[in-house]
């Protein structure tokens, strides 16, 4: 128990005592991902932000809704939708991208997460933009519940680094749940208010919802962009689902830790 334990703390304590290795290593893959591109991860900026703006004028068309009032609704929810799903999916292969190093180096997991966290913060950063350039569209002014958003997106970024963990060591042992993943995200977001809005929906089938924890998530970071005090049970759910994906983390690290090398 003693030894699981100080596995626990060693891969907590990683995080802070390897900054410099998985910061520099995460930057490393966007530079090259980018290599001899003039503007670097700005593409993926000006890409999403072509399609927030297509599809945010098509559809506020189609659900008859005025484009200042649909538009950032579209904006931040694909913008935060999009770091949650790159995340996920990246989260599948990430220790089998990082085999040579994992055979070769014993090093905490939680560096190798927090390396294609720090990757993909990196590429949610670029695309915030869109949202900025968005909200002053819409005209809102500085708001008080802007700050809100800080608190909401590191819980976001505590659950997915928890989550990061749990299907890295399950997928690097059953490479089939990578496709299963990629399939759920897909569904997912259809059942997600991203690009339609709840208003849309009859009382009877707020469950789709209500039992939904991409809402959850996304909506702690919507509301108070869009001016509005998240709801007290968004708060709530992402806590349980932290607490949730903490013990199961916790229960991976302690049984799995060291057998990841042998699955590779």
């Amino acid at each position: 128990m003693k030894i699981s334990n100080n596995a626990i703390i060693n891969e907590i304590t990683a995080i802070v005592k390897y900054f410099h290795m998985w910061s520099l290593l995460g930057w490393y893959d966007i530079k090259q991902r980018y290599r001899r591109s003039l503007i670097g991860p700005f593409w993926i900026t000006i890409s999403t932000g072509i399609m927030v703006a297509s599809i945010g004028l098509m559809f506020s068309t189609i659900f008859k809704s005025s484009v200042k009032e649909f538009l950032p609704h579209f904006a931040v929810g694909q913008i935060i939708w999009l770091l949650l799903s790159a995340q996920l999916t990246d989260a599948c292969t990430m220790f089998v991208q990082s085999q040579s190093i994992i055979k070769q180096v014993s090093l905490p997991l939680s560096v190798h997460v927090m390396r294609k966290l720090w990757y993909n913060i990196i590429l949610f950063l670029h695309n915030f933009l869109i949202i900025v350039i968005v909200l002053i569209f819409a005209g809102n002014g500085f708001l008080w519940e802007y700050l809100l958003v800080i608190p909401a997106i590191i819980l976001i970024l505590v659950l997915l680094f928890l989550l990061s963990m749990i299907l890295g060591i399950i997928c690097t042992r059953f490479r089939d749940i990578t496709q299963i993943v990629a399939v759920f995200l897909q569904l997912i977001y259809f059942f997600t208010p991203i690009f339609w809005m709840k208003k849309s929906l009859a009382s009877k089938q707020a469950w789709i919802t209500d039992f939904n924890p991409f809402f959850h998530i996304i909506e702690l970071v919507r509301a108070p962009l869009l001016g509005k005090t998240p709801d007290l049970y968004h708060w709530i759910s992402l806590l349980i689902y932290i607490a949730l994906a903490a013990v199961i983390t916790f229960f991976f690290i302690k049984r799995f830790r060291n057998r990841g090398a042998y699955w590779l």
